[in-house]
């Protein structure tokens, strides 16, 4: 059997608080939602938030709080996933794309700059990704004197300083989905830095039906993960590490760490190819060992008139795979993926 490229780190002990929820009878939204908004507000110190079923319908929440209209723009990374483009489509909010760096997949300052020169005074809003568990830099983006959001889903743990990452933001987007370094199952949490803001997003979802939250059965699974994720970055470090010296051996490379005074976490081992994806995949799961593309569903690919915008994201698009990272792999697993890293054509 070949060796996934994700599998969700949900232990036994993780499941007594999904049958406690189970027992009491109430597994729609309730109290348990309300307590892991609660707990990860207080953790990047934020007002408060609300906890969604979908990823997407968080998006359009901050966006209906940021008081955004159709056709006001709104900064995005090519990388983006594309629940973005969902929440664009249905609010008819239009996007703005600036490029990334190439060694890191990080939205590029400067290509902020650029496009907010391109564009003028329609640009309302800057949405940042924190991209496979690296943190762009925060304070070069929040320079440019807009709102910022901060997708936290694949950085979870990340630090900015001695900080959360995210802690200094206006909005935090964090996904819970099934292949995260924390999951509810799916659902999406999204928290406000201030009193105004955690105000205009109540306002923005007051007239949502109960279908549109998380589920108590989703939020208890996600807060004991919540409780118990920092214990595992460590081994998702040592395995990364491991991975580091095996690709070194070979003609690829890796996304390095963000800039200072990041502190990156390994949301998944990415590898950025010299050689044809499909050869290197082919290879990989011959030997037992599964892969995907990094970034695939993403934003960019709804609006093709901002790819010349993009092209180190579109080249990170077309040549970076995702390879086995995470905490339950195994030493016997870890050692034959990175004997595949090391030899891949």
């Amino acid at each position: 059997m070949s060796i996934p490229v994700f599998k969700p780190s949900i232990r036994r002990r993780d499941m007594h608080s999904v049958l406690s929820c189970l027992v009491t009878d109430v597994i729609g939204p309730a109290s348990l939602a309300q307590e892991l908004v609660h707990t990860v507000a207080g953790d990047f110190s934020h007002a408060g938030g609300f906890a969604f079923r979908e990823h997407t319908r968080g998006i359009w929440a901050v966006m209906q709080a940021l008081d955004l209209e159709a056709k006001d723009q709104v900064v995005l990374s090519p990388l983006a996933p594309g629940a973005y483009r969902h929440a664009l489509a249905e609010t008819g909010v239009q996007p703005v794309f600036a490029d990334v760096h190439e060694a890191d997949a990080c939205m590029d300052a400067q290509s902020v700059r650029d496009a907010l020169e391109r564009e003028g005074e329609g640009v309302k809003a800057l949405f940042v990704h924190a991209p496979l568990g690296r943190v762009p830099h925060l304070e070069a983006l929040g320079e440019c004197s807009l709102p910022v959001v901060l997708d936290l889903g694949e950085a979870v743990g990340s630090l900015w300083g001695e900080d959360l990452a995210g802690s200094s933001c206006d909005f935090l987007i964090i996904p819970l989905e099934m292949d995260g370094i924390v999951t509810a199952g799916g659902g999406t949490l999204v928290l406000a830095r201030d009193k105004k803001g955690l105000a205009a997003l109540a306002q923005a979802v007051s007239s949502l039906t109960p279908d549109a939250f998380l589920p108590d059965l989703n939020a208890s699974l996600g807060l004991v993960q919540w409780k118990e994720f920092p214990s595992d970055l460590a081994d998702r470090r040592q395995i990364s590490e491991a991975y580091t010296q095996a690709l070194m051996k070979g003609k690829h490379r890796t996304l390095v760490d963000g800039e200072e005074p990041a502190t990156s976490v390994q949301y998944s081992w990415p590898v950025v190819l010299s050689s044809p994806v499909a050869e290197v995949r082919r290879y990989a799961r011959k030997k037992g060992v599964e892969t995907q593309t990094a970034f695939s569903d993403r934003v960019i690919e709804g609006y093709p008139d901002g790819e010349e915008f993009c092209p180190r994201g579109l080249s990170l698009m077309m040549n970076t795979v995702l390879f086995p990272l995470y905490p339950t792999l195994g030493k016997s697993n870890v050692q034959l993926v990175s004997r595949v890293l090391s030899t891949l054509p």
